[in-house]
This record gives C-alpha cells, sequence and structure tokens, in this order.
C-alpha cells in the first residue's frame, strides 16, 4: 500500500526542521496516535547529517473495536529509524516492531519544502506491507477474516499519524 500525505505549516522551514528532527518527543500532548515518543540513539553522520532511532508507543484508542481485544501496548509500539540530511531537508525512515517480527514493512521519506513566507511544505510517501496472520494469538482463519480491519487500523495509524504529525507540529508551534 503506498502512503502519500502533502502538509503545510505556517512556519519557517528551519523552525519546522528543526522541531521535528530534534523535538519530536515535545509533540506527543499534539498527536492523537502516540502515547509516547523516546528517543533512543542520535548519531551525528557528519556535517548536517543525523542518524536517529526514537521508540513509539502507538494508542489503541484509534483501533477499532473489532481489533482492540487482540491489541497489546507491545502491538502498538514500533522503531522509527531516521536519516536526517540538512541539505537536502529530507528524512528517510523505517518502522519496525519491537517484538514481533514482520508483522509489518513500512519504510519512506519525508520531503520538506519552503512554500511561501513562514510556510513549509511537507510531503510524506512511503510503503506499508502488513502481514496480519503474523499477529500473536490470532488463529489464522480468523486474521484472514480480520485482514480488512487490520490493514485499515495499521495503514490508518501509520497514515493518521503521519498527517497528524504536521497538524500536532502546527498547533505545537503555534503555542
Amino acid at each position: 500500500m503506498k502512503l502519500h500525505t502533502e502538509s503545510v505549516v505556517t512556519h519557517s522551514i528551519d523552525k519546522v526542521w528543526e522541531t521535528m528532527r530534534d523535538r519530536l518527543p515535545e509533540l506527543v500532548p499534539f498527536l492523537s496516535g502516540a502515547e509516547s515518543i523516546e528517543v533512543a540513539e542520535r548519531e551525528e553522520l557528519g556535517p548536517g547529517k543525523v542518524r536517529m532511532l526514537n521508540h513509539w508507543q502507538g494508542n489503541k484508542n484509534v483501533a477499532p473495536k473489532a481489533v482492540r481485544p487482540f491489541l497489546t501496548k507491545g502491538l502498538l509500539r514500533w522503531k522509527d529509524h531516521a536519516e536526517w540530511d540538512d541539505a537536502s531537508r529530507a528524512v528517510r525512515w523505517r518502522f519496525e516492531t519491537f517484538h514481533f517480527d514482520r508483522l509489518f514493512d513500512c519504510s519512506g521519506h519525508n520531503l520538506f519544502e519552503t512554500t511561501g513566507e513562514s510556510q513549509t511544505k511537507i510531503t510524506i510517501e512511503g510503503d506499508l506491507d502488513i502481514y496480519p496472520e503474523r499477529m500473536p494469538g490470532v488463529p489464522k482463519f480468523l486474521a484472514k477474516k480480520l485482514k480488512p480491519k487490520i490493514e485499515g487500523f495499521i495503514s490508518n495509524l501509520v497514515g493518521s499519524n503521519l498527517t497528524d504529525l504536521a497538524g500536532g507540529l502546527q498547533k505545537f508551534l503555534d503555542h
């Protein structure tokens, strides 16, 4: 499944870029799909290049009711591997689950562009492949039946987090 979102934040590209890269955990109160974000690793790779590993804890309450009984905190926790490049104002990212091998594959990139005075366009593109039959505790026959709901939930969670990120960033920078 392809992911694509475009959003405009009414702040300068420098402020938007630095906030997203350096202050992401502070955005949590402004994000509906996240309970927490923790910076686990940060490595300066050279001038203007940073590799980061963030740990996200998703919010179970955004899941469809039919899926909630199968969700644990562990299923809603993922690693966000990101490489930030100041020169291109782009970040490449890849998500991976903490406890469950290959429940989904998700990777992509974000591009930050100036679109006007104190306006930044954030374009997020990625690919998401989901494997609900690998979800622990869910019988295979039920996984097939629930697959559309599980796919919908995970893609909605990832997609809404990506979209919600710009909205949360806007609210954070406005306050």
